[in-house]
């Protein structure tokens, strides 16, 4: 089987994967309703997390390394959630959302495991396929969030969707709605009983270049796999910066000497 499947909660822990899809209903109850969330998860994670009354900067920022995602870390009761912008935008969105479940489980089920040593999304959890069972959980509860059932199925009838023949072309149609990475719709398929695991096998072993190709030839999913390498993202830096200079609580030697840094800091990931 597959490894995107044989380790996918779906497959592993049927149990728990309906303990996840309920808690993905709650959440969407109070945090996102009806919406469907793509690019929008950065403000979903802003949301939840301020309104847990702790503070929160979101880091977006290029990384050489396309093997680290995302990680999420806690410091001085603040937290912070680094996504590296050197990925399809697609891929940057899913990875949003699964550091919003370890984040779900420290807020809600008081699990001390972020505050102890983090949480680190490394490309293999993300494109093949997680080991660890809260990355399952994480990666169940991501799809989960950002192409829920009743979405699914609403916009299957807008589109007026046939699954009697799933093609690449299918599955770029729900990427193109849903921004969700690949490997995710096809597990969505099956997971709600759109394909069988033969068609979901099949779609699975197609390669990225062929997925890529169709995305230029047919135009949909483009703007998700997009790469915002120029994306830079310090959290709320920028912002105390200038409050601290429009109140003139800092020496202006302190502050000139704070932005150069900030902008060193900038130009070198620019130039990676």
């Amino acid at each position: 089987m597959c490894k995107v499947l044989e380790n996918s909660l779906f497959i592993k822990d049927k149990k728990k994967y309906k303990t996840i899809s309920e808690c993905v209903t709650r959440f969407n109850s109070l945090y996102n309703k009806n919406n469907i969330i793509q690019d929008d998860i950065f403000n979903v994670l802003e949301n939840y997390v301020s309104r847990h009354e702790m503070s929160f900067d979101l880091l977006r920022y290029p990384i050489a390394d396309k093997e680290l995602c995302a990680c999420t870390f806690i410091r001085k009761g603040r937290m912070f959630v680094m996504v590296n912008s050197d990925l399809p935008l697609s891929k940057q969105i899913f990875a949003a959302a699964h550091e919003l479940y370890h984040i779900y489980c420290y807020l809600e089920e008081n699990d001390p495991v972020l505050l102890q040593s983090g949480s680190i999304l490394e490309s293999d959890v993300l494109d093949d396929a997680a080991k660890e069972v809260e990355d399952m959980e994480a990666n169940a509860f991501a799809a989960l969030l950002l192409a829920p059932k009743e979405r699914l199925e609403e916009q299957t009838d807008v589109y007026n969707l046939s699954y009697k023949d799933t093609s690449i072309q299918t599955v770029l149609r729900i990427m193109d709605i849903f921004a969700i990475p690949y490997k995710a719709v096809v597990l969505r398929l099956f997971e709600e009983d759109k394909i069988d695991i033969k068609t979901a096998k099949k779609l699975l072993q197609v390669d990225e270049t062929e997925i890529n190709k169709q995305i230029d030839l047919t135009g949909k999913a483009a703007r998700w796999q997009a790469v915002t390498k120029n994306l830079i993202r310090f959290g709320s830096l920028s912002e105390q910066i200038y409050d601290v200079e429009q109140l003139e609580a800092a020496r202006d030697e302190r502050l000139e000497s704070d932005k150069a840094k900030l902008n060193e800091i900038v130009n070198r990931l620019t130039k990676q």
